[in-house]
């Protein structure tokens, strides 16, 4: 621990801010400058996987999902889960991605992985505007507990940021990562409850979810938009404890990393 709190620099990272806000938008134009429907497709990507999950889970095979209907179950968690997945996703890239600032100036080389997560920002506001509309139609109000929702939002952002320093550390040295990395994600979605519920897993299996923290993190997000409650203790807990231990392994193995970045990107 004390390690990483001399590692840690607030006051480096905060004499840098206006250049982590130009990295932001700089990542946000660039995504969807030459895109056909430009920032539609923040809202059409959730949208399409939701409806076809809906589809086969939802109206074909009827998954039980309690008192809340699938589609706002489903679509709520691809929004939640999209966000997490993309900061990673992007995330991994951010230092090869921008060698030219990596190797001519001397800034905190973590600013460009906070500005890949803090990039998808806007998609997640506009995908939320859409599952409010969601809600109207399914007459699911929100209550005071829609609140926690921003606590919980900054715990997932710290969880990329763990996730998405610890690969794109690597991926310097290693760049069959790029090619790996969607495949994890992929497999760490079906290990979440995303698509469905965590009460449709077997009782004796359910501690072993709760483990993986996006479990916790999905699931107080839904409470708190969905039903109207707090997060679960225990599941909160472990995705609080689990995801502090990373994120502080990852800042400890970036920083050690980062002293090679300029001689090898």
């Amino acid at each position: 621990m004390s390690k990483f709190m001399q590692a840690l620099d607030i006051g480096k990272l905060w004499r840098f801010r206006y250049l982590l806000l130009l990295l932001v938008w700089r990542d946000v134009k660039s995504r969807y400058k030459q895109a056909l429907f430009g920032f539609t497709w923040a809202i059409l990507t959730p949208t399409f996987q939701a409806l076809v999950f809906w589809l086969v889970f939802g109206a074909l095979f009827k998954i039980p999902t309690g008192k809340v209907p699938y589609l706002p179950l489903v679509f709520s968690g691809f929004i939640f889960w999209n966000f997490f997945s993309q900061s990673v996703s992007s995330a991994t890239l951010s230092i090869t991605g921008n060698s030219n600032l990596v190797t001519k100036i001397a800034f905190p080389k973590e600013i460009l992985i906070l500005s890949s997560i803090l990039g998808r920002i806007p998609d997640l506001v506009a995908s939320l505007a859409v599952l409010i509309i969601i809600l109207a139609f399914y007459h699911i109000g929100l209550s005071v507990h829609i609140l926690w929702v921003i606590p919980i939002l900054i715990i997932e952002m710290v969880m990329a940021l763990a996730v998405g320093m610890f690969l794109a550390s690597i991926n310097v040295y290693f760049r069959d990562i790029t090619a790996v990395v969607p495949i994890l994600l992929m497999a760490w979605l079906f290990l979440t409850p995303v698509i469905y519920p965590l009460e449709s897993i077997p009782q004796q299996y359910q501690l072993y979810a709760k483990l993986n923290p996006m479990t916790g993190i999905l699931e107080g997000l839904r409470n708190a938009v969905l039903i109207g409650a707090p997060p679960e203790r225990i599941s909160m807990l472990l995705s609080i404890t689990t995801t502090f231990i990373f994120v502080v392994f990852s800042y400890l193995l970036f920083k050690k990393l980062e002293k090679g970045f300029s001689d090898v990107v």
